[in-house]
């Protein structure tokens, strides 16, 4: 039986994008449904260096409001096999007259089967053509049990008439204790036809602990500590609708 929290974060997104379809009829709907060979999130891997399959959804309001949401197959290293990850996000961003934009809003995360894993987070940023920061914040991040602030910077450009690079750095932070800090980053390629979107990049993270713990999470106290880099790479295809 799913968790209150997963319950919730199952309708965190269906009630934003609601609220907007509602709202505006302008409102402009996109997602895409494929595979990762691992899924890697903030230096990590969600699905135990296995591939999972992902489903999308995101609305942009025209007057202003923003929400979505997605569900992947992962598999953290205390699981057997298989289970939902969900995630859902909501929030509100403007566009100002010198053409830099901000934005703020709120996610929840869910792990089916590993209640222990559900956070939140609330989260504010700025963008400016093809560059953006956000900063994030977590009172009680991936088990953990610790305050989180996450702060990120992404960019990308054109390679061509149909490839783009895409880039990010990301730094986690955890005020309370130093050795659950690390810097992580992505570097990639990316191209869409026919509907079809295909991405090849390279993730890299300095981690100060390795090991996940089956009770507290990834992060544990009973990890050894560690400060090498680690570095993999990830395919993924999938298809826009």
């Amino acid at each position: 039986m799913p968790q209150p929290f997963l319950r919730q974060a199952r309708t965190f997104a269906l009630t934003g994008l609601a609220c907007i379809l509602a709202a505006s009829a302008q409102a402009q709907v996109s997602g895409s449904a494929g595979i990762v060979s691992d899924y890697m999130y903030r230096g990590i891997s969600l699905s135990s260096g296995k591939p999972a399959a992902r489903l999308s959804l995101d609305v942009d309001g025209a007057n202003g409001w923003f929400a979505g949401g997605q569900v992947v197959s992962g598999q953290l290293a205390p699981q057997s096999h298989h289970t939902a990850q969900w995630l859902g996000y909501g929030g509100y961003a403007q566009r100002l007259p010198s053409g830099l934009s901000w934005e703020a809003g709120m996610s929840a995360y869910a792990f089916h089967g590993a209640p222990d894993w559900n956070f939140r987070e609330v989260f504010a940023g700025l963008s400016f053509e093809n560059y953006s920061a956000r900063l994030h914040y977590s009172p009680d991040y991936l088990g953990f049990r610790e305050r989180t602030v996450y702060a990120e910077l992404n960019g990308g450009g054109a390679l061509g008439s149909n490839w783009r690079y895409f880039w990010r750095g990301g730094y986690l932070s955890a005020p309370g204790n130093a050795a659950s800090n690390r810097a992580e980053g992505r570097i990639g390629v990316g191209t869409a036809v026919r509907g079809w979107q295909m991405q090849l990049s390279l993730d890299a993270a300095r981690l100060r602990r390795q090991g996940i713990g089956a009770s507290s999470g990834y992060g544990s106290t009973a990890s050894a500590p560690s400060s090498k880099v680690r570095s993999k790479v990830v395919l993924g295809l999938a298809r826009g609708f």
